[in-house]
């Protein structure tokens, strides 16, 4: 009985051993299983989250590559933007390197001006500082007659305007450059009562060397008033002289400097003056300035340096005795100059005399286009054409016209004829000035 209840709990303990055992196995393989499951969730979401990545990373891709392209599509935009800003930075530089070129070049225009001004300032004896073309001696239509009828006047004087057409028909420049004969005329026209026009005194200063391209010399004045026998007194400055001149009225010719009448140097003509020194002019470049008066003291302090007893001259009508001794001055020095043409072609005669002759003659000569100082040269010999073999120095020879010789001769080295010194002869035989003039 013991035996089998031994065997009975044996058997029980093997059951619960079993049962134990069973259940263990049950539980492992449960948990095995779960395990399992969870593996292959996780492989599933490892294989989701690994595509995921892959399309994360090909959206990412794609999206820096349209990044890029925008990118570099934006970027050519720019860079136009940034070539046209550039384009019109350096269009803006170039406009104003253009006007800085041009402003630069009007003021070297401007400087170059002013150089000319003052360069003709130093010269006293020219009253334009400006330049002009070049005369031509030739009047293409002369209307000096016609213009008769169409007279102006000012205060009873003749006016003249150097600007009007009826005086620039022709090469002389006279509404540039001829306010000194225009100032002369109005005097010379008044005063004689003759017609005499500016281009009338202007030919006569441009053929007598008072007048050129650059303007008169102050010298006209004077020698205008003794052509046409009139009296001219330089007054200088002198306030009192120019006064009392006026109130003789006696016109005065007068040279401005800048202020009222000119910004350089300009001729006028003063005619009248009243109670109060106010003074009437006629401004030969301006009608519109002849209009006003101006108060004499203005009138001199405006007034250009001048020589020839300037820059103001009293022109007046001579009495008859200053008439008459003007008339014999006249006379004197027409005389002296046909003697001196007179011995001047006697010389030119007497060397071509003695030339012609094979001989040699030794004559002084003046500082001039043949030597450079007063010195004596040898004539050795001369030609068809009076064209002289002239020896300056030991075996240095040149050739120049007989005409120049003559014209550079020292005259007051000679006392005696050039056929006295070659041939010694009675004077009853020696050839005489009327002989020469014969041949």
């Amino acid at each position: 009985m013991s035996e089998l209840r031994s065997e009975y709990r044996m058997n029980r303990h093997m059951k619960s051993i079993c049962s134990a055992v069973l259940c263990g196995c049950l539980v492992v393989g449960s948990s095995t299983f779960a395990y399992g499951e969870e593996a292959a969730a996780t492989a599933k979401t490892t294989e989701q989250s690994s595509a995921t990545e892959q399309t994360t990373a090909s959206e990412s891709t794609s999206t820096t590559a349209a990044q890029t392209e925008a990118t570099t599509t934006a970027q050519p935009q720019e860079t136009t933007k940034q070539e046209s800003t550039t384009a019109h930075k350096d269009q803006k530089t170039t406009e104003k390197k253009d006007q800085t070129s041009k402003a630069s070049k009007k003021k070297a225009k401007k400087i170059k001006q002013k150089n000319k001004v003052k360069k003709l300032k130093k010269n006293k004896n020219l009253k334009e500082e400006k330049v002009v073309s070049n005369i031509i001696p030739k009047i293409y239509n002369d209307t000096r007659l016609s213009m008769k009828d169409q007279k102006e006047t000012i205060a009873g004087f003749t006016y003249f305007n150097q600007g009007d057409s009826a005086w620039n028909q022709n090469g002389y420049c006279i509404k540039s450059s001829g306010c000194g004969p225009t100032a002369m005329a109005v005097c010379i026209t008044s005063l004689t009562g003759k017609w005499v026009t500016p281009l009338d005194t202007t030919i006569w200063a441009y053929e007598h060397g008072y007048y050129s391209n650059a303007g008169s010399a102050h010298e006209v004045v004077p020698a205008l008033a003794k052509n046409y026998q009139l009296g001219c007194s330089g007054l200088g400055t002198d306030y009192k002289k120019i006064r009392d001149a006026l109130k003789k009225k006696h016109p005065v010719v007068g040279l401005m400097g800048p202020g009222y009448f000119t910004k350089g140097g300009h001729f006028i003509a003063l005619v009248a003056i009243d109670d109060k020194d106010q003074v009437t002019v006629a401004d030969v470049g301006s009608r519109q300035r002849s209009t006003y008066k101006y108060h004499l003291k203005d009138v001199i302090e405006q007034s250009k340096s001048a020589s020839a007893g300037g820059p103001f001259w009293e022109i007046y009508k001579p009495g008859e005795k200053e008439k008459a001794a003007m008339k014999v001055k006249k006379a004197k020095a027409d005389a002296a100059k046909l003697k001196a043409q007179l011995q001047k072609q006697h010389r030119y005669n007497d060397l071509k005399a003695v030339l012609s002759q094979n001989q040699s003659v030794v004559v002084p000569l003046k500082k001039g286009t043949i030597v450079t100082e007063e010195s004596f040269v040898t004539l050795l010999d001369i030609d068809s054409k009076d064209h002289v073999s002239v020896e300056l120095k030991e075996q240095e020879i040149k050739d120049y016209s007989l005409k120049t010789v003559v014209d550079e001769l020292q005259t007051k080295a000679i006392s005696q004829t050039f056929w006295e010194m070659t041939h010694p002869m009675e004077k009853s035989q020696r050839p005489t000035l009327s002989d020469f003039l014969k041949n």
